[in-house]
């Protein structure tokens, strides 16, 4: 089995074979190191490994121009059956869909793996130290408060602090939302050039965990057991927020493959590796596969729309 390996940049080399076996298996990330398509292939890698009892497919990092180039590679590989794309509800924000596959993407849906709430977040030093000293102060002065996210208009952290702001009564206008490399957001949040972060629970944990960053509340319907702090509702704002994450194939692909890479998908929950991961990085198990996956594909780029023609840019 080809040993695993993360690798920067459009490596064509990588991608051009194809293979009847999971020892061909590719894992396209569509965005830069360190975000939470990055961490996602990188479990599902280390459970297929465990799965396989050799080391696992190769994580093949594709950024650029908003999870457009990674898209362009996997339909340029048109039925191959060893190449997944790991995607979400942020490549559906950015993407322009096509009109021709599920989501408006030219994918073929594999499985929902997880679900996860964001968190707003603040430095441990923040003069923040509760929600309701967020949103007064972002009252006060829409213009000084500075919120980042990794996302583009259109994905998760970018929907959670539109929201929000509907949400308490900011202007949309008056936003100030600063869309960071995955990398860069924690960066910028302790250098003070954004004010709050909006981000994946996953990524920001261990910053948590260190305490160099403070949480003020949680996206999800119910507390989540990963992080000390109240729901959004239960802060007093009436906002509920799950992003979730999944896979997806080249368009075209034949029915055995997909249901040999569905079986994959539904096989990798079951190992410790993908157990351990969910439990330290906040996510829910959220499985959907085959017609259903493809539908709610559909029904959530129709909910992005919706958000993105309600919001002025």
């Amino acid at each position: 089995m080809r040993r695993a390996g993360l690798v920067l940049g459009v490596l064509v080399a990588l991608l051009a074979g194809c293979g009847t076996g999971t020892g061909d298996l590719r894992l396209l990330v569509p965005t830069e190191v360190g975000g939470g398509y990055d961490l996602t292939a990188r479990t599902v890698a280390a459970a297929v490994a465990e799965q396989e009892g050799e080391p696992g497919p190769a994580v093949v990092v594709v950024p650029g121009d908003g999870g457009r180039a990674a898209l362009a590679r996997l339909a340029a590989e048109r039925a191959s059956p060893d190449l997944l794309m790991v995607m979400g509800l942020g490549l559906l924000g950015s993407v322009p869909d096509d009109g021709r596959g599920p989501g408006g993407l030219p994918v073929t849906p594999v499985a929902r793996l997880i679900s996860e709430p964001e968190l707003v977040a603040v430095t441990a030093g923040s003069p923040y130290r509760t929600l309701a000293d967020l949103v007064a102060a972002w009252r006060a002065d829409p213009s000084r408060v500075v919120i980042g996210g990794v996302s583009a208009r259109g994905g998760p952290d970018w929907l959670v602090t539109t929201q929000l702001a509907a949400a308490v009564g900011i202007p949309a206008q008056g936003v100030r939302y600063a869309s960071l490399p995955g990398d860069a957001l924690l960066p910028a949040l302790l250098r003070g050039d954004v004010a709050v972060a909006v981000t994946g629970l996953g990524e920001t944990a261990p910053q948590v965990d260190l305490g160099t960053v403070r949480t003020l509340a949680v996206t999800s319907a119910a507390r989540s057991p990963r992080v000390e702090a109240p729901t959004l509702r239960e802060a007093g704002v009436d906002v509920v927020f799950e992003n979730w994450r999944g896979l997806v194939a080249p368009p075209d692909l034949a029915p055995s493959d997909l249901d040999r890479l569905t079986a994959l998908a539904d096989d990798l929950r079951a190992t410790a590796a993908w157990r351990a991961a969910v439990a330290r990085n906040g996510w829910t198990d959220a499985p959907l596969t085959g017609a259903a996956f493809a539908a709610f594909l559909d029904a959530e780029r129709a909910r992005v729309r919706a958000e993105l023609a309600a919001t002025p840019s």
